[in-house]
């Protein structure tokens, strides 16, 4: 058994942390970066950081003692210590291009951004989750109590229904139904599609995201990750072919080693770096051009921060548009099931007051 499993695991980690985990993190690696930027060595930052945490950080940190002081590389202690891949990834790639302070302040705001992003989707969708669940409660009593209790007033004269409030009635009766077999086929489809994915490998699990998706959201994500990286390790006085090196050695992200695999083995047929990039359809098509731009005017490194920069923008721009778009979209759906709960209440008793 490894070392490290003896240890008491810091608590409250899972595959997918909650926004107060994320801020924790986030927050941990900020103050640690800036600790560090002002002379601090490692080992005091931790000691330090260790003495003013919250009783889970405490057990973060101390495992971040120890296992540092083991000898093992920081970005896989933090992997260990239950932080995204990420992440981990921003801290190894510090190793080389000497930043080390900088990419945990960065990557600590990058946490930070995605902890705020949770909550406020989360404030977004509480409130219109409550009514879905109040309204599928409704459409469940009235598919077992008031319909079957309206069709023994109706059924003597049904076929002078409206076609339309027949199939209103019908709609509404059925619904509960029609839910939980959709309910039932969505989670069928996403336990085929988890499973085909995890046959995959990173690379190729990406690839058919962006295909299936087509977002832009994804590739503004992706295109950040990778130009933020590589612009770091250029400047730092690294060539492309020590860039490609440094991601095949990480041992921290199975994505990152497997793109340097991939783009080494493109480069030695023969291609320049921005062609190998060309069949991977996760990157804005601008980053072939902003790469080949860069390796002629011998400025990647700045080029490629620049253009990370921007991809950063645009995504938290199109995210902030996108969660504005969202409760008004579920509120419209409510308000539709609601008018059609009221219509198969009313329509079938005005029509047979018209019969009358």
């Amino acid at each position: 058994m490894h070392v490290a499993t003896l240890l008491k695991k810091p608590t409250g980690v899972t595959s997918s942390p909650t926004s107060k985990q994320l801020h924790k993190q986030g927050v941990f690696l900020n103050r640690l970066g800036r600790l560090h930027e002002d002379g601090f060595s490692l080992k005091e930052a931790l000691t330090f950081l260790q003495t003013i945490a919250d009783k889970d950080t405490k057990e973060m940190v101390h495992f971040l003692i120890i296992e540092s002081a083991k000898g093992s590389e920081f970005s896989s202690v933090l992997k260990e210590a239950g932080f995204p891949d990420y992440t981990c990834t921003q801290v190894y790639f510090s190793l080389f291009h000497g930043q080390f302070a900088h990419s945990l302040i960065n990557a600590g705001d990058l946490l930070i951004k995605q902890s705020e992003k949770k909550k406020k989707m989360k404030q977004i969708l509480q409130y219109p989750i409550m009514l879905v669940v109040f309204i599928i409660g409704m459409l469940i009593a009235m598919r077992y109590i008031l319909i079957p209790h309206m069709n023994q007033i109706v059924q003597v004269d049904s076929q002078s229904l409206p076609f339309s409030t027949h199939v209103i009635v019908q709609s509404v009766y059925h619904a509960p139904t029609i839910i939980v077999l959709t309910l039932v086929i969505c989670s069928i489809l996403y336990f085929i599609v988890s499973s085909y994915l995890r046959r995959q490998s990173p690379i190729e699990q990406l690839m058919l995201k962006s295909k299936w998706s087509r977002s832009l959201l994804f590739q503004l994500y992706w295109s950040h990750y990778f130009t933020y990286e590589w612009g770091n390790l250029l400047k730092g006085n690294r060539s492309l072919f020590e860039v490609v090196q440094i991601m095949k050695e990480t041992e921290t992200s199975l994505l990152i080693n497997e793109m340097g695999q991939w783009i080494e083995k493109e480069m030695r047929k023969g291609m320049d770096f921005h062609d190998a990039l060309r069949p991977l359809t996760f990157l804005r098509p601008e980053v072939l051009e902003v790469v080949k731009h860069g390796e002629l005017s011998g400025k990647l490194g700045t080029e490629l921060i620049l253009y990370a920069q921007n991809c950063e923008e645009s995504f938290d721009k199109r995210s902030e548009q996108l969660m504005e778009y969202v409760q008004p979209v579920i509120f419209v759906g409510v308000a539709v099931i609601i008018i059609a709960i009221y219509a198969a209440l009313l329509l079938p008793t005005f029509s047979l007051l018209n019969t009358l």
